[in-house]
């Protein structure tokens, strides 16, 4: 029976900010050698450190962090095989072997990463990415690796960008697939799917030859069977299984539904290989998540679906059962293993939940009408039973948008969100257009339009659930970091329907990112906004900096002092033009993160910074305690 009546948003929670940064920790990566198990944990407790987890048990000594730096997003960052294990050092990009001291491979003294390994059978020999920083160039290329001395050969090169090189054994001879692609195209645009002989003696390829892709068709995560490559292609309009044997390539399973994702980081698994006839894979259906299995003759079935997400798929052949890692909107992400026959437990998961059910929002999946066509977002209502909302009140609303801006808004518990509705704020999580998990074309709709429609489906979601009277129209905040904090920035210039936000290393000038970005995003404007210099007025008007006489919205902004992808410079004009014009803002800078916080202090401060500042604006006053935050002209 709720206790006590009291205005919305300022609702005593039981899910503090500390906890919300302690129940950040992710699991990825799983892999299996024989019977052990292993998988990547990032712990923000630890600053932030992946740590590789054996059978349950830290295997990484403190001071390693396991983590590369190819294309400054990683991923693909170790490898369990029957030569040792393996591993990407984070300080200095190295690959060790695993030990009580961890053994130096490489260390050749060049600026090189490393990434997306696979292992050659009955040898001491790995493939893997490799991309190479000198004198101001960035290259990208396939190597192969002598894990005992450390030797580094050139495989294939040419290409701007490589990844996932997958071996098969096979009578006579292996057979290599990879993926390549070249600017201006993002790995999700379009991508070429390679197939080569690798001589192991010689350290080389040959007879390379391009199986699949071009002509605008991602192809993305291959990985064989016994005789049989399999692979996503989205050429039908969305990622659906294809394979590749002897009668050359197909489509497996025809469907608008998607089976796949943005290769934003290395060694994505939404599928796993059993045999050649059979492969368990993720479906995402209008954002809805669920487990299928796929036969190699076009046959689907219904498998698993009471979580909101999966990620990592691997089936462990040890043990005849598929690992994943799942989420659920009422508990912390968990790696589980499932039975041929869908029976299920748990591997790793938090020893205590950080939030009792009874204050969990349940997401409710919504489609509204939007500019471009039907738009998607997950609304998340106020949950507390110990308060109900003063009579009439409406909720104050939160607008969250995602990073990429290819990401998706997922149904597994963000306690970001559950912070904000167990004090009684209605959040809305929007896949806005240019999302994954609902088709090729919803994807490419924010081609050429970024900064307009999903800005459209911003103000198109507010109106909206305040035409439903789910929400006060008054009060509306949005909120988003890296691609979302430039649709944060946008919204609130180029828009009405915010009365406040908050940006974490968010966009603010598109030409100076185009010309200040990495290698692997240094053409993704070209398809977003246009080809740069020759588009610069188009750079300009979307550029939140270059209007900022329309911002007239209190922000506060967020930002990393080593971030690579969006530098300090892009929060730092924002807050010179809206110092300039006294706006209300704040700007909180920490000195030692990159481009997404990491440390639980940090995700933790964050967090109560962006609420209070939220609550001054809407005159909420909080249940919690305050903190020293400096607001200028409030």
């Amino acid at each position: 029976m709720k206790s006590h009546t009291a205005p919305m948003g300022s609702w005593k929670s039981p899910l503090d900010a500390d906890a919300v940064a302690a129940g950040a920790v992710l699991f990825h990566e799983i892999q299996s050698l024989g019977e052990d198990l292993f998988w990547l944990e990032s712990r923000p407790r630890e600053a932030g450190r992946a740590v590789l987890v054996r059978n349950g048990e830290s295997a990484l000594p403190a001071g390693f962090s396991v983590r590369s730096r190819v294309h400054e997003y990683g991923g693909g960052s170790y490898l369990a095989c029957t030569a040792g294990v393996f591993f990407v050092n984070f300080l200095d990009q190295e690959l060790y072997e695993l030990a009580l001291k961890p053994r130096l491979v490489t260390g050749s003294g060049v600026d090189e990463r490393y990434a997306d390994f696979c292992h050659v059978p009955d040898s001491d020999l790995a493939i893997c990415v490799c991309e190479r920083h000198a004198d101001g160039a960035v290259s990208n290329f396939l190597v192969c690796i002598d894990l005992e001395n450390g030797s580094v050969s050139p495989l294939h090169e040419g290409h701007d960008f490589y990844a996932a090189p997958r071996l098969n054994a096979r009578e006579g001879g292996m057979r290599l697939a990879f993926v390549a692609w070249d600017h201006p195209n993002m790995p999700w645009d379009a991508t070429l799917l390679y197939l080569a002989e690798f001589d192991a003696k010689n350290r080389g390829l040959n007879q390379s030859t391009i199986i699949a892709g071009g002509d605008g068709a991602s192809i993305v995560e291959p990985h064989w069977g016994t005789r049989r490559l399999f692979y996503l292609s989205d050429e039908r309009g969305s990622w659906n299984v294809h394979c590749f044997d002897d009668e050359g390539g197909r489509c497996v399973h025809g469907t608008p539904d998607e089976f796949g994702g943005p290769g934003w980081v290395f060694a994505n698994h939404s599928f796993a290989v059993l045999n050649d006839d059979l492969v368990i894979a993720r479906r995402i259906r209008k954002g809805e998540e669920s487990l299928v299995i796929v036969k190699s003759d076009g046959t689907l079935t219904d498998w698993h679906g009471d979580a909101g997400s999966y990620d990592a798929l691997h089936w462990h052949e040890a043990g005849a059962r598929l690992l994943c890692v799942t989420g659920a909107p009422d508990r912390l992400s968990r790696i589980e293993a499932f039975s041929p026959k869908g029976e299920r437990r748990s591997i790793s998961a938090a020893p205590t939940e950080p939030l009792a059910s009874r204050y969990t929002s349940t997401p409710e999946a919504i489609e509204f009408d939007s500019d471009g066509g039907v738009a998607y977002a997950l609304y998340y209502p106020p949950t507390n039973p110990d308060f109900s909302a003063t009579s009439g009140e409406k909720p104050p609303l939160l607008v969250t948008t995602h990073g990429g801006p290819t990401s998706m808004a997922r149904q597994s518990q963000n306690l970001r969100i559950q912070y904000y509705t167990s004090r009684g704020w209605a959040v809305a999580d929007l896949n806005y257009a240019g999302s994954t998990g609902f088709g090729t074309a919803y994807r490419r709709r924010l081609e050429g339009h970024w900064g307009v429609a999903d800005v459209k489906d911003c103000e198109a979601l507010v109106a909206h659930l305040a035409a439903k009277g789910r929400i006060d129209h008054a009060r509306t905040a949005i909120r988003g970091g890296s691609a979302g904090g430039y649709t944060t920035l946008a919204a609130l210039t180029f828009s009405d329907a915010f009365r406040a936000g908050a940006s974490a290393y968010g966009i603010s000038d598109l030409e100076a990112l185009a010309k200040d970005t990495h290698k692997f995003e240094s053409r993704y404007l070209d398809s977003l906004i246009g080809v740069w210099p020759e588009q610069r007025e188009v750079y300009k008007a979307r550029s939140p900096i270059h209007h900022s006489e329309r911002l007239s919205c209190p922000t506060i902004f967020f930002q990393g002092g080593k971030d690579l992808v969006v530098p300090p410079n892009q929060s730092q004009m924002m807050v010179d033009a809206l110092d300039a014009k006294r706006i209300p803002h704040a700007y909180v800078l920490y000195p030692k993160e990159g481009h997404g916080f990491r440390d639980a202090t940090n995700i933790a401060h964050a967090l109560k910074a962006e609420y209070q500042f939220l609550c001054r604006v809407f005159n909420i006053t909080p249940a919690d305690a305050l903190l020293d935050l400096a607001v200028k002209h409030l």
